[in-house]
């Protein structure tokens, strides 16, 4: 369970997302971003009423990996 739980993400997604913080349960997505995973969006409601999917990404290999643009 995360801050994004039953909260309505619709009123300011990107606010909402900044302030993502894991309720004390150990989340997966602490895990994913210790691998260098950056969370890129959220999905509102996707698995039923204030229970949304968390989207991570990470690039892989190349300049982008290294922090170059």
């Amino acid at each position: 369970m995360t801050s994004l739980s039953d909260v309505d993400l619709y009123s300011d997604l990107p606010r909402h997302i900044a302030e993502l913080r894991d309720l004390g349960r150990g989340h997966p997505f602490l895990f994913y971003l210790e691998l260098g995973f950056v969370v890129t969006g959220v999905m509102p409601d996707a698995n039923g009423p204030g229970r949304p999917d968390i989207y991570m990404s990470k690039a892989l290999g190349g300049e982008r990996a290294r922090g170059s643009v």
